[in-house]
């Protein structure tokens, strides 16, 4: 017994000193953590129970060291295990210390993935098989700022070492590879309507099923998350390293393991999976010197629980539900109390937990994922998922099964590439006695359709028949920088973990601008596909007569509320074309340059659909080039990409401006048609640092040109209350991605161009404005109060746009984002020859707003320079000596002798039009600037969350 106790005593010492450490490496940073120094010493001393703290204020009486050893010795027949109020206490003591479930560690990552990591940790690899990886590839590589070379998750207190998943690599046991199921091939089917997913013999049975609600899967997403749940070793006799039933290893420390002792489906990623099948090793077979291996180490997650009298394994799973399309409702909890479902409630994602049997997804309420931000849940926490516990008894051990959302992977399918019929395909077209090659190369392959793109281009002529479209094959249809159906891109990912950890809202609000300007912030965004109509219009004075959006998102005759392009083919410029404010059916068409259009000048229209589902972080992006009737002609049914309003010309070298940032510069792929579609040729053109196309089109000519284009990272959004302080202003106009390009677009749809030195961007000093003297409301910016900042300092160039933003935190449902309020900037040439000359002692007509003076003659050589108006003002005479005791401020403000601000004029120093003034708006609007030009003003929060919110 002594000795027994001994080894119990040193056990849970052990423990003590993880308690130890945890308070020693986070005191000052959680005071809850600090009021329970005394406690804690208490219960390494003492008998009985001490209380702890909660992070709420809330007492917890907990039995200290000395009784847990008495309690261990007389019920635990290994004592040196952690009973379950120890494990508890573990629990509860992470609950304090982290802001919520997540992950306190990414991983490390691999650099030399091709197209680089998803964010830290997490990186794809397509070597013969296409996986997401996550943490150090072969013990090699060291990239990233985790202090672990593989991802720690806490999930309702308790702590994951996420290792070794699906990995039987002999020189890198612990890699993680996450596996995903078959890209589509056209054959299944999905009911919106029932949540029916039926599978066919072919594609060719599966397009000629469809109805009006069931459609074949041609794209879609796939949900990766994390499945944590408890489990009685003795159920199924089986313990596992770290809890990963997914372990990919044959040994762990000495401890040989099996794979073959529960059925496959239990390790499986998901319903599709038949080949995984993780490794443990049974309970009963190990010797005590063994089990005390699994038992001592807190990274197994064992405990004892004395009611059950039964040890209890927390284990995890990584899932990958394979999606019915795109449309996911909830992957993310985001303080949602909704089921984690596809689209609806046919569609819910099933609990797996200790269940051998893999479903993925079901309609029933009590064995679901829901969201646990909600007052009538048990657990209050923004990043987590739970099940109904009263349902959940057969799948874990006191109904505890959590899950942590990890991503969701945009995938490509198996059929051919069409721009027109089959955009998210890879193959190449094959049919029977004609040549095997991309869309464009026959008349067979250019007049087909969606469903050919599958059944005919995919299984006509077997015999022989070159491979194509997959890692294998090393041969695609398309054109982009996705080239296979089986790879994972890091473009496709949309990264859906959050950062457990408790963060500094300041720090995190400049870390976070900085990834803004550098242009590391992950966004999404869908393609657009664009169909001209071959209906030339007449307009009426300025009407267009009756036009409608039908239920396909084609423009039709009749009315709508969307706003279409159009163009002038009489006087061949852009028109815009938008509903009249006035009359229900007439829609309002104005010139781009204000042009008054006649009544007999015809217009062509062109519509954009955005009900193109898929959505990437990298744009493959496409632009489209011609003459509307010509395009037309060729694209009938439409065609993925949008139209560059410019028409080609005979001119050799003509410049297109690209609708996007291009990232392939110099050198894009593009395809050209001079017979509206008969025939293709394939070239190349080039791409210059302001964003242009060059090549040698004629009048005949009808383009595709492929680039690669990141995606917006924010989304318009009302102004919300902001947690911290604010930073300074950002201003910027640069051609460089890393430079503030992104972030530019991405706010204000301006693709900045400037190319000189590195004045484009840069940060301004706001003006020692605090939440009292600016805000109404504490902590909310107002339209009333508006934050004011330095001058714009940018290089000068009419091609290139600008924008400022003033950076903040604001948290929604839990979760932290960057909220961006700010405004376009145009550049507008001023000469002296521009500006209206006044001369001290010379009365002078009336001042308007926005113009340019020159002061000239006054005995205060401060004011004898450019002069903007910020008011309009009937008129005066200007006294050369009234003016004396007036100066300047470094934000160019007139200061009067009483030390107040001159309202009517401001020193012009810079061709902006800026009025050193942050507008604050909800989502977005437009205003005029101090040259007259029309600019947006903005509010827009990221898209992705960049932390939880916490609350000490």
């Amino acid at each position: 017994m002594t000795t027994e106790l001994t080894n119990a005593v040193t056990a849970l010492n052990d423990v003590t000193q993880k308690h130890e450490q945890l308070n020693t490496q986070y005191q000052g940073t959680h005071d809850a953590l600090a009021s329970n120094s005394k406690a804690m010493t208490d219960w390494q001393t003492q008998q009985g129970t001490v209380e702890l703290t909660d992070q709420n204020g809330n007492k917890h009486p907990t039995p200290t060291l000395k009784t847990l050893v008495e309690q261990a010795q007389s019920v635990n027949p290994h004592p040196h295990a952690m009973t379950k109020a120890q494990f508890d206490a573990l629990r509860d003591m992470r609950k304090q210390q982290y802001a919520g479930s997540g992950f306190v560690e990414w991983g490390k990552h691999w650099v030399g993935a091709a197209d680089g990591p998803v964010n830290e940790g997490l990186w794809p690899h397509n070597d013969v098989r296409g996986e997401l990886r996550w943490g150090r590839r072969n013990n090699l590589s060291e990239a990233g700022i985790s202090r672990t070379d593989f991802p720690v998750a806490v999930i309702d207190g308790v702590s994951h070492n996420i290792k070794g998943t699906a990995s039987n690599l002999t020189e890198a046991p612990n890699n993680i590879q996450i596996r995903f199921p078959p890209a589509p091939d056209g054959t299944k089917t999905y009911d919106s309507a029932t949540g029916t997913v039926t599978q066919h013999t072919n594609a060719e049975v599966a397009f000629a099923s469809e109805t009006a609600t069931s459609k074949v899967i041609t794209s879609r997403k796939d949900l990766v998350f994390l499945e944590s749940w408890h489990e009685k070793i003795a159920d199924k006799d089986i313990v596992y390293p770290l809890g990963n039933v997914q372990y990919g290893a044959s040994s762990y420390e000495g401890v040989t393991l099996l794979n073959n002792l529960v059925v496959q489906g239990y390790s499986a990623f998901g319903e599709w999976d038949e080949n995984t099948q993780g490794y443990g090793v049974k309970w009963s077979s190990l010797a005590d010197a063994q089990k005390a291996l699994f038992l001592s180490e807190p990274e197994h997650n064992i405990y004892f629980d004395p009611q059950a009298n039964a040890y209890i394994q927390v284990r995890y799973r990584i899932r990958v539900i394979e999606g019915l399309g795109d449309d996911w409702d909830l992957a993310a909890p985001a303080g949602s109390p909704l089921m984690m479902s596809y689209d609806n409630a046919y569609s819910r994602i099933k609990t797996r937990g200790a269940f051998s049997t893999c479903h993925d997804y079901g309609n029933g309420i009590g064995d679901g994922f829901i969201g646990c931000k909600s007052t009538d849940r048990k657990i209050i926490d923004s990043a987590l998922w739970e099940v109904r516990g009263e349902y959940s008894s057969d799948r874990a051990h006191e109904n505890q099964i959590r899950a942590l959302s990890i991503a969701l992977v945009q995938r490509l399918n198996q059929g051919a590439y069409h721009p027109s019929y089959n955009p998210m395909g890879c193959d190449r077209w094959i049919k029977q006695d004609v040549v095997a090659g991309n869309w464009y190369i026959n008349s067979e392959f250019i007049n087909s359709s969606t469903r050919k793109s599958f059944y005919e281009a995919i299984s006509s002529g077997e015999t022989g028949r070159q491979r194509s479209g997959d890692i294998g094959s090393g041969i695609s249809g398309r054109s982009d920088q996705y080239k296979f159906h089986d790879a994972i891109y890091a473009g496709q990912v949309e990264d859906l973990r959050l950062n457990a950890n408790k963060l500094d809202v300041n720090k995190l609000r400049e870390d976070t601008m900085r990834k803004a300007v550098a242009g590391t912030l992950r966004g999404k965004q869908k393609l657009m596909v664009t169909k001209f109509d071959s209906k030339v219009y007449q307009t009426g004075g300025t009407s267009l007569g009756y036009v409608q959006i039908d239920s396909n998102g084609w423009a039709r005759p009749y009315s709508s509320n969307e706003k279409i392009k159009g163009w002038n083919l009489t006087k061949n410029k852009p028109v815009t074309i938008s509903k009249s404010t006035t009359a229900q059916h007439v829609f309002n068409v104005q010139m781009d340059d204000s042009t008054v259009i006649n009544v007999d000048d015809r217009i062509m229209i062109s519509y954009y659909r955005t009900d193109f589902n898929a959505e990437y972080d990298s744009l493959p992006w496409v632009d489209i080039i011609g003459h509307p009737d010509r395009m037309a002609a060729t694209f009938p049914d439409g065609v993925v990409g949008q139209w560059v309003p410019q028409l080609p010309s005979d001119e050799a070298d003509q410049l297109f401006t690209a609708n996007r940032k291009s990232l392939s510069h110099p050198s894009v792929n593009a395809l050209r048609t001079m017979n509206n579609g008969e025939t293709w040729q394939a070239i190349t053109s080039t791409v210059n640092e302001k964003n242009q196309i060059k090549d040698t089109w004629n009048t005949q000519s009808v383009g595709l040109v492929h680039y690669e284009s990141l995606s917006h990272f924010t989304n318009l959004a009302d102004n919300a209350q902001i947690v911290g302080t604010t930073g300074n202003v950002y201003q910027g106009n640069f051609h460089h991605i890393d430079r503030g390009n992104r972030l530019n677009s991405s706010v204000s749809g301006v693709i900045a161009k400037q190319g000189s030195a590195h004045k484009g961007v840069g940060f301004l000093n706001t003006n020692g404005f605090t939440y009292e003297s600016w805000s109404i409301a504490p902590r909310k910016l107002t339209a009333a109060a508006q934050p004011e900042h330095q001058r714009v300092d940018l290089a000068s160039g009419n091609e290139s746009g600008g924008m400022k933003a003033l950076s903040t935190i604001t948290e929604k449902n839990g979760l932290y984002y960057l909220q961006l309020h700010g405004a376009e900037l145009k550049y507008t040439p001023r000469t002296i020859a521009d500006m209206t000359v006044i001369n001290a002692g010379s009365p002078t007509g009336a001042i308007t707003k926005g113009h340019v003076y020159l002061f000239q003659g006054f005995d205060n050589s401060l004011i004898n320079r450019p002069m903007i108006a910020l008011a309009n003002n009937a008129g005066t005479t200007w006294n050369a000596h009234s003016y004396n005791s007036f100066t300047l401020n470094d934000m160019g403000e007139i200061i009067t002798n009483t030390g107040t601000k001159y309202t009517l004029l401001r020193a012009f120093e810079s061709r902006w039009g800026d009025d050193q003034t942050i507008p604050i708006v909800d989502g977005e609007d437009v205003k005029t600037d101090l040259n007259g030009n029309t600019v947006k003003v903005f509010c827009h929060h990221t898209q992705i969350p960049l932390g939880i919110a916490h609350n000490d």
